[in-house]
């Protein structure tokens, strides 16, 4: 396997001569090159094998269109060797321009995928017919015997083991963490979350002043479902500064986001860092600054509203960012920005 990768230009200029460039063909084909598996990736990035196989097919239709599919993305690529800027603008056109087409044309995409996959065969060359046959009836069994298995593991609810966490915090937020079942999804207040490949989750949870009521539920394949609830109370400072973005202009931009009817995924970036990516619960809010520059990627924008301070402007209501179920992915604020009135 070639341990030294090519730069990300090599890379485009290989692809781009032998084929269209697309974001899967770029991944495979660069994949194939540094001949790696997707085992290996999967093992060396925590990105489900099921997702590298639809990133790399190009299947939207499967692929979920959200903050963490996005991650995956950039993930792979940076772990493949590309500068991820490209790779991503790339990657959200053929998202735009696959939920146009599909709009167009009516189409209802899947909320669900199954992932499903044919057991793999193999030939034999046998030379006589009776051991032939003893070989097709073990072979019969042994399929039959792990579908059964895996038909037993499916039918029954996944588990679901909390870490030990605060029921109590001065914060505005709380890290909840645990494992379930492998290849079950977790879900916060039925939003979803990141889970490794071992069933190991880790999730940042926004809170409002008192108690808040989290539910977490874990969903196999074929929909068994497990559900643990947890209560965590949280003091917050009785401070203005805290609750609030200012109310003048500042040199800066400040932005307040608020949740209102669902949990949602949000992921923050200030300055260029990486400032916030967990669940936002509903009547929750957050307040993030910078010095130029802020970038909100929401999983719904309709449920999402933002409040802007910058040097221009102070406390400029944007409202909800869009559609209910509609991600938006890096909405850019910065200290200059102008708003219409």
């Amino acid at each position: 396997m070639s341990t030294k990768p090519k730069s990300s230009k090599e890379s485009f200029l290989h692809t781009s001569a032998g084929s269209e460039l697309t974001v899967a063909s770029l991944l495979k084909e660069r994949r194939e090159e540094l001949e790696q598996t997707l085992k290996q990736v999967e093992t060396a990035t925590q990105i489900r094998k099921r997702y590298l196989v639809l990133i790399e097919s190009g299947d939207y239709e499967h692929l979920p269109d959200d903050v963490y599919a996005l991650g995956y993305v950039k993930s792979y690529a940076d772990h493949l060797g590309f500068d991820t800027l490209p790779i991503i603008n790339m990657y959200k056109k053929e998202r735009t321009s696959y939920r146009q087409n599909r709009q167009a044309d009516g189409t209802v995409i899947d909320a669900e995928l199954l992932n499903l996959r044919p057991l793999g065969g193999q030939s034999f060359s046998l030379g006589s017919k009776s051991v032939l046959i003893a070989s097709s009836v073990f072979l019969f069994i042994c399929v039959i015997g792990y579908l059964g298995w895996q038909v037993a593991e499916l039918a029954s609810p996944p588990q679901i083991f909390l870490n030990n966490s605060q029921d109590r915090v001065s914060t505005n937020y709380v890290i909840i963490s645990g494992q379930t079942d492998n290849g079950a999804d977790i879900y916060i207040d039925d939003s979803p979350v990141l889970t490794n490949i071992n069933g190991s989750f880790s999730e940042r949870v926004a809170l409002v002043d008192g108690p808040n009521q989290i539910k977490i539920t874990a969903k196999n394949r074929l929909g068994k479902t497990s559900t643990v609830a947890k209560t965590v109370t949280a003091s917050l400072p009785k401070n203005p500064v805290y609750a609030t973005i200012s109310k003048t202009a500042v040199d800066g931009v400040e932005m307040l986001v608020k949740i209102s009817n669902q949990a949602t995924q949000v992921a923050v970036r200030a300055d260029g860092q990486d400032v916030f990516k967990g669940t936002m619960l509903p009547g929750t809010q957050q307040i993030f600054r910078a010095k130029t520059q802020i970038k909100l990627t929401t999983a719904n924008a309709g449920n999402t509203q933002v409040f802007i301070t910058n040097s221009l402007i102070a406390e400029k209501d944007l409202g909800t960012l869009g559609k209910q179920g509609e991600s938006k992915n890096e909405i850019e604020f910065n200290k200059d920005t102008v708003f219409a009135n």
